[in-house]
């Protein structure tokens, strides 16, 4: 593949949002004398991931999230809390918690080696860079692209032509989108004429993977790509 610079993902491609999200969410239940029930986390991951999807969708915007996550998630699970106390606190938590996914920093490290390196969040960029920091990964980062910043979120077109027009002189064939968001970050990408290569996070059994040039399972595979 003839590229030129790299643009990346964050949650669930370079940091573990999952481990990280129950790592969170338990120390959290401990500052508010929460106790969870059996399968908690499952339902914490359905409502976040529809939350999230609604966001890249239009539906909802961000601070709708922030003001009705946990009241969802508490009023599914039968928990009587307050829902936007938790919700601060569980952000605070998430700031400070930060899992690599295995072989982020390998990977980083060698495509740094050959490519400017952006990332591309719809999270907080103040809470993104904290956790990059946190882990080491930071420093092989050129540039972070956000949401919050560009005013659009992936998967829109606008995000993308925001990230392209500040690496400028490249265009978009010569940059390539890594992310494991089949919505946001692969097909985003390639509505923009950008070429994508998906991390498979969830190892999907998907029949027909059209809207990527390249799925990987492990981001080592990468070395064999770029």
């Amino acid at each position: 593949m003839n590229i030129k610079a790299v643009l990346i993902d964050i949650d669930n491609t370079l940091l573990d949002f999952d481990k990280s999200a129950f790592i969170a969410m338990n120390e959290t239940a401990k500052k508010h004398n929460v106790t969870f029930p059996e399968g908690y986390f499952d339902v914490f991951l359905r409502i976040n991931d529809k939350l999230w999807k609604d966001l890249e969708c239009g539906i909802i915007v961000k601070q709708d999230i922030y003001n009705t996550r946990w009241n969802m998630i508490f009023k599914k699970l039968g928990i009587c809390a307050d829902g936007k106390a938790f919700e601060e606190d569980f952000r605070k938590e998430m700031r400070t918690t930060a899992v690599p996914v295995d072989g982020a920093e390998d990977i980083l490290k060698y495509l740094s080696e050959k490519y400017p390196i952006y990332t591309a969040s719809n999270a907080s960029k103040a809470q993104q860079k904290q956790r990059l920091e946190k882990t080491g990964l930071m420093k092989y980062i050129t540039e972070m692209f956000t949401s919050e910043d560009i005013g659009f979120q992936k998967p829109a077109k606008e995000f993308f032509y925001f990230c392209i027009r500040e690496m400028y002189p490249l265009h978009a064939e010569d940059v390539v989108m890594i992310g494991d968001s089949v919505d946001a970050d692969i097909i985003g990408a390639k509505n923009f004429g950008i070429k994508s290569i998906w991390f498979d996070y969830n190892k999907n059994n998907f029949s027909n993977i059209d809207f990527t040039d390249y799925r990987i399972t492990n981001l080592l595979e990468i070395k064999n790509i770029l």
